[in-house]
């Protein structure tokens, strides 16, 4: 029973405080340091000091001090609230954006990867283009040499009939046709020629002709091949180069038109990250405002026997 009475007793002397007026210099004394701590701390005395000069009791002190901290607490759940909102409003406006841009991404990639196919093609095509110049030039060498060493061994046989001399006679025909001709057609031709006797003449000379004709012929039909294949190059690398510059053309535009989506996503991102700044801001100086208010509800509570004037004046 003394206990519950000493602690009914100890809440009646507290209410009694809690209405007592407030002595103006035992705040001031009490809140001296708490004024100094900063700007916040500084306005909240002068507040405070005000009341007390009005006739505030230090219920009326620490209801104002409450009512503070209850509307700051009030005022970080709307804010809060109100950043989240436009945060998730930003973020789904910019899902699609997301979407556009690597979607873009991915079609310019395609467009550099057939731009480079197609390099690759015309680079084999112009390989094999050389090759095919180099083989041929080779060929019309090789067939003029035989055309030659075929007129010249004509021109043998008509001298050394005019001479009259059989042709296996001249020892020296074959060796003299082996070092004009290079091939192994030819020197076998040389090789019959020179066993040949001239009432074989005309056999030999038809022989000949025909040898050369033939060879005329070929040159013809590797000529018309080759003016083919000129056409067929000439033709693929136009085409080649026109498939080229229109994908580089693509290429640019989509190039052009995925860094402006890029850079748009990336200010939208940015605002979303401001939002939550902001936010975090307004959280971390709303924070210490509030650490303040309780700091004085504090020296309130802890200092109501030295604040509360006992007796009126």
């Amino acid at each position: 029973m003394k206990l519950i009475s000493l602690c009914l007793i100890g809440i009646v002397m507290s209410n009694n405080i809690m209405i007592q007026t407030a002595n103006h210099s035992a705040f001031q004394e009490v809140f001296e340091q708490f004024a100094k701590s900063s700007d916040f701390g500084n306005k909240l005395f002068g507040e405070l000091s005000v009341f007390i000069q009005k006739g505030a009791t230090l219920q009326d002190l620490n209801d104002h001090v409450e009512e503070l901290r209850k509307h700051l607490a009030d005022d970080q759940a709307e804010d809060e609230k109100y950043f989240n909102e436009q945060q998730q409003s930003l973020e789904s406006g910019l899902q699609g954006l997301v979407n556009e841009v690597q979607e873009l991404k991915e079609t310019v990639d395609t467009t550099a990867k057939k731009i480079s196919v197609l390099n690759q093609q015309q680079q084999i095509i112009d390989n094999l283009f050389s090759y095919d110049q180099d083989s041929y030039q080779k060929r019309l060498a090789n067939q003029n040499v035989i055309i030659e060493t075929i007129s010249l061994l004509v021109e043998r046989v008509h001298e050394l009939s005019l001479e009259g001399h059989t042709l296996i006679e001249k020892d020296n025909l074959l060796e003299e046709i082996k070092q004009l001709g290079r091939g192994k057609h030819v020197e076998v031709l040389a090789q019959i020629t020179a066993h040949l006797d001239t009432e074989q003449l005309e056999k030999i000379l038809n022989l000949l002709e025909s040898l050369r004709n033939a060879v005329f012929a070929s040159l013809e039909a590797d000529e018309a091949k080759e003016q083919e294949n000129i056409r067929l190059y000439n033709k693929l690398t136009g085409e080649i180069s026109a498939s080229i510059s229109e994908s580089q053309r693509q290429y640019q535009q989509l190039k052009n038109h995925f860094e402006q989506k890029d850079y748009e996503l990336s200010v939208g991102k940015e605002g979303v990250k401001e939002v939550g700044q902001k936010l975090q801001d307004r959280n971390d100086s709303r924070q210490f405002i509030l650490d303040r208010v309780k700091e004085a509800q504090q020296l309130l509570n802890d200092n109501l026997d030295r604040i509360a004037r006992w007796s009126q004046e």
